[in-house]
């Protein structure tokens, strides 16, 4: 079954307009179209205003042998049917009715067309009559869920805008705006005429060439469409309406119609959407029950950028699971066997536009549509043989090619109460509660699902810090962590390496003052992987020799670098001077001695004391299920000793002493340090804000050493909290001749804080800094995985460092006073300056 070629003429006026015939005597009707090439895309430099809209609606109010009232009564009495409307790119005046009347419905129709007389008194009434139409649009939820949709998907595309323009821009319009605008676009060059009906063809043409013989051939203005580019990423928006349910469409970008991919894009849109046996229908709405309408469209357009959607009204609640749901049939395309629906979605087609040609209007219709878009009377005919021959291959192909998720629009126009709603889902969806577990073996578990981005942070903090070591091993924990990853039983160190890179993934292991620090991010289909490497290098390192010998070599070079910089060999005597030569006394980095005695015999002794399930804790937060973690670290940890948890000896604390120490270089370097507090201390809050205003360039220290005095290059803070006790400590660095004078300003702005504390007109200040600080840091997955397992390894819980700001709020001037002068003026301080020699 075919299409039938019409039998339609087109014919020229002498003064170019193009007249489309179509003889049809089975009937005693007629339809007379005029179609002007001009919509609201056309406008230039009024797009936006609506101006195509008001021109069509000012038409009626008058033309050279009419006025207003006169068309109207004229085309009644007549019995004439007639209306206008405005699209994207067109506009058309149609007037149906008995052909005994045609010449009648042409006189009035050309006269309209061409002829319009715009009386200046019907203009602002009629300006009021659309700004009443475009308000009717703004409370209409079907208008606004189109404009939603088309102002998301077009960027710069003209129809982005609506049609009956917005109403700031569709104020700015005056008469002349108009006049001349109609002037410009209403041209014989730019408007056909399309008949169908019951006439005798050479009559009419010869009475069209008396009453459009006067009409003169005028220059048409071209309009400039700016074309849309490609999109570059999914485009969502939200917006909300006075409506019971949700308005859900999901649009992707395609080819325009000249395209050959256009025709199987329109089939599949039928065999998606189009009726009641469609997939969407059967699948989500009658099987599922997710909606009350679905349906699947396509708009396809000559020489502009098409749309391919699938547009749903669901209850909002299950607006997130439909969508799911449209996106799993949409994956499923590629691979569909479509055989039986390609049959019925061609047969739908012919079916439609069939029925199109059973009235005159039809088919005027239909043959000046093709003209206007392909200048070909026949391409319905010839587009229904494309989709004739349109294959199952055809459609997994324009699937697989354009449904596809970088150019993928998501709109919903929503209830009125569902933003609080959808901010309170949001929260729950995104980023989950912390979930603390103890494994079989003893091993702690922390997860948190994250489900804004595919991405998963894993850290396993393990509690070998510096009091896990001695003067004899010192560096003993930063020399294995580094061999850890140098291969083990079952990987070489590129086999790791090689695996994690070709999975955009990262890992690597640190050391602190009392963890070491096992980390890894990576997508979220590549959790297994990630999660199975880190296990690996945790549980079954081989720590090379070849590889123990240059790490060693590394981490020597790394000291003799650091005996050359005066802040360093200051801040290596500090700390035994402070703690005495064991735990927070140490070198991280050891010492030259006690890095040569090292073996990996002493290594792999260490590994096994420390690398423990009761001594360590792993935590994973992204995009996971947490019950599913939980089973993998089960299954990857499964080799994983139980062990004890190693405990912290007291800390060595012996007298405060002063050290004059030389170097031969061109600074002087000074540093105070004090005992500070430990993690579990009350005090830590407040010596963190006694820090954050140390260390500000606005602070004290800054202010008044370094840029009133211009004593020193650097002056600052730092602090660390370990597991039974702390440092705070201050250093700065200045010109020998200075340090003298450096030193007694420094001490005196320290014994400043210890007895006043943080002044009362600068605590907010700080705090706010500080809260600022905490939230960007705590931004990231990565940050809260390993500040949540080293919360769990010491004792707290997993949500500890969260509560952190409400301590932080509640601190009060005098409870910062006391800590400071427990801290910085109770006990004397170590002191250490580095300088050339006299």
């Amino acid at each position: 079954m075919q299409f039938p070629p019409t039998t339609a003429s087109v014919h020229q006026l002498e003064n170019g307009l193009t007249i489309i015939l179509d003889p049809d005597c089975a009937a005693p009707v007629i339809s007379t179209q005029a179609w002007v090439a001009t919509g609201s895309m056309h406008e230039g430099n009024f797009l936006g205003a609506g101006l195509s809209h008001l021109l069509e609606h000012m038409v009626f109010k008058g033309t050279e042998s009419y006025d207003g009232k006169a068309i109207s009564d004229t085309v009644q009495a007549a019995g004439g049917e007639w209306n206008a409307y405005t699209t994207f790119d067109r506009t058309v005046y149609y007037i149906d009715g008995p052909s005994d009347s045609t010449q009648t419905f042409l006189k009035v129709l050309t006269e309209m067309v061409f002829k319009p007389t715009f009386p200046a008194d019907e203009f602002e009434k009629e300006k009021d009559v659309i700004r009443r139409e475009i308000d009717m649009g703004l409370d209409d939820p079907d208008d606004r869920n189109s404009q939603l949709l088309y102002s998301t998907a077009y960027s710069v595309d003209p129809r982005q805008h609506p049609i009956i323009g917005h109403t700031e821009l569709f104020d700015q319009l005056s008469h002349e705006d108009m006049v001349s605008y109609h002037r410009d676009r209403y041209t014989t060059e730019n408007v056909f005429l399309s008949i169908s009906g019951d006439f005798n063809k050479q009559e009419l043409l010869q009475y069209l060439e008396e009453i459009c013989g006067d009409i003169p051939r005028r220059f048409t203005r071209l309009a400039q469409v700016t074309p849309e580019p490609p999109q570059l990423g999914q485009r969502i928006r939200r917006d909300t309406f006075a409506i019971p349910t949700s308005k859900l469409t999901l649009a992707w970008q395609v080819p325009s119609l000249e395209h050959p991919d256009a025709a199987p894009l329109d089939v599949l849109a039928t065999i998606l959407g189009s009726g009641r046996s469609s997939r969407l229908y059967q699948n989500i709405r009658e099987k599922q029950g997710l909606c009350h309408h679905i349906a699947g469209w396509s708009m396809i357009s000559p020489g502009q950028t098409g749309l391919f959607a699938v547009s749903a009204i669901v209850d909002h609640d299950k607006r997130e699971e439909l969508q799911e749901a449209i996106l799993k049939e949409i994956s499923q395309l590629p691979n569909s066997d479509f055989f039986d629906e390609l049959k019925k979605a061609t047969r739908m087609t012919l079916a439609s536009q069939f029925r199109t040609l059973t009235t005159a209007s039809g088919r005027a219709s239909d043959l000046a549509s093709n003209w206007h878009d392909t200048r070909n009377l026949n391409f319905t005919r010839d587009y229904i043989d494309m989709v004739s021959r349109v294959t199952t291959d055809d459609l997994q192909r324009v699937a697989r090619t354009y449904l596809v998720p970088q150019v993928l629009t998501i709109t919903s126009l929503d209830p009125e109460d569902a933003e609080e709603a959808d901010a309170k889902n949001e929260a729950s969806v995104q980023r989950g509660e912390m979930q603390t577990r103890t494994l079989t073996n003893g091993l702690t578990l922390v997860t948190q699902c994250d489900s804004r981005l595919p991405t998963v942070s894993i850290t396993v903090a393990t509690l070998t810090g510096l009091p896990s070591e001695s003067t004899e091993n010192a560096g003993i924990n930063a020399l294995l962590a580094k061999l850890m990853t140098k291969g083990t039983t079952t990987r070489t160190a590129e086999e790791i390496a090689v695996t994690m890179d070709s999975l955009g993934a990262s890992f690597g292991i640190s050391c602190g003052n009392n963890t070491t620090l096992t980390s890894a991010s990576c997508l979220q289909p590549d959790v297994k992987t990630a999660l199975g490497i880190v296990a690996d290098m945790i549980q079954n390192p081989v720590l090379p020799p070849d590889a123990l010998e240059r790490e060693r070599g590394a981490m020597i070079a790394g000291l003799q670098e650091q005996a050359e910089d005066p802040l360093s060999v200051a801040f290596r005597k500090l700390r035994p001077s402070l703690f005495g030569e064991a735990g927070y006394g140490l070198n991280g980095s050891g010492t030259e001695e006690s890095l040569n005695k090292l073996t990996r015999e002493d290594l792999a002794k260490h590994h096994k004391k420390y690398f423990t399930a009761a001594n360590s804790v792993v935590a994973i937060f992204g995009d996971i299920d947490p019950d599913k973690c939980a089973r993998l670290v089960e299954e990857l940890f499964s080799t994983m000793p139980k062990g004890t948890r190693s405990h912290t000896g007291d800390q060595e604390f012996p007298t405060p002493s002063v050290h004059e120490l030389h170097l031969d270089k061109q600074q002087a370097v000074l540093t105070v340090g004090f005992r500070g507090a430990s993690a579990s201390d009350d005090d830590n809050h407040a010596l963190e804000l006694i820090h954050d205003y140390c260390t500000d360039m606005a602070g004290p220290l800054f202010t008044k050493i370094r840029e009133d005095l211009g004593l020193a290059y650097y002056v600052s803070a730092t602090q660390f909290h370990g597991v039974n006790t702390g440092m705070f400590a201050f250093y700065l660095g200045t010109s020998p001749d200075q340090l003298d004078t450096a030193k007694s300003i420094l001490l005196g702005e320290i014994k400043t804080i210890a007895e006043n504390g943080i002044p009362k007109e600068t605590l907010e200040s700080v705090k706010t800094t500080w809260l600022a600080s905490h939230a960007l840091a705590n931004q990231k997955i990565g940050s809260l995985a390993r500040l949540s397992a080293i919360d769990c390894l010491l004792g707290f819980p997993a949500d500890h460092h969260l509560k952190a700001p409400d301590e932080i709020r509640a601190l009060t001037d005098e409870a910062i006073r006391a800590a400071a002068k427990k801290y910085l003026g109770t006990h004397e301080p170590v002191i250490v300056t580095v300088s050339p020699e006299a």
